[in-house]
């Protein structure tokens, strides 16, 4: 014969009033000691990860703008260089002496005669601050040639094509009677070092 065990119901309630209170606890623990940790780690990685991809794509516009400022600079450089490359450096202390080397190559190509070189005053160019140094100036050089009047064109259309910065500052025909014989005065300017202005030689080159 079984004997059936009868409990209070207000103990069975009590029990599981209990059962459910420990489990909220330990529900509450789980969070404080787990899941909000967890969640604010989450949150302050994501706050890193956001300020990370920031600095990332301002370091991309930065590479970016370095590379254009670096094409810029690069372009500027290639353009300076074109200058510096006309420039007219002393030959043995002489303008005209380098002028001499430079254009008797062109001069014998189209048959033109040169007598002399001569050197004139440089000229300062204008600057927007007065006071500012003088980098750069214009030298000009004088020489004298005979020869027909087609082959001083040519001669002129050759210094134009191969010294594009060299400009005709003064010219000068003089008639003569023998049309191969024309007599003909140029005065081509040069950029030269703005340093190079003070010391300026007397004189020229004679053919």
């Amino acid at each position: 014969m079984k004997t059936e065990t009868f409990q209070d119901p207000s103990a069975l309630m009590k029990r599981a009033l209990f059962r459910s209170l420990l489990i909220g606890a330990v529900a509450v623990v789980l969070y404080m000691f787990c899941v909000e940790p967890c969640q604010t780690s989450l949150r302050k990685a994501r706050t890193e990860h956001e300020s990370l991809k920031d600095q990332q794509a301002g370091m991309v516009r930065d590479l970016k703008g370095a590379e254009m400022v670096k094409s810029r600079l690069d372009a500027l450089q290639a353009e300076r260089q074109a200058y510096l490359n006309g420039l007219l450096e002393p030959l043995l202390e002489s303008y005209a002496m380098r002028a001499k080397s430079l254009l008797d190559p062109l001069a014998a190509d189209v048959g033109l005669t040169i007598g002399d070189y001569s050197e004139l005053p440089p000229r300062r160019l204008p600057l927007p601050v007065p006071q500012a140094p003088q980098l750069y100036a214009r030298k000009p050089i004088r020489l004298t040639c005979t020869g027909t009047y087609a082959t001083i064109v040519s001669f002129l259309l050759r210094v134009e094509e191969k010294m594009p910065l060299v400009s005709l500052e003064a010219f000068s025909l003089k008639t003569q009677k023998d049309p191969d014989n024309q007599s003909a005065t140029i005065v081509l300017e040069w950029p030269i070092k703005g340093e190079n202005t003070a010391a300026v030689a007397k004189g020229g080159v004679k053919k």
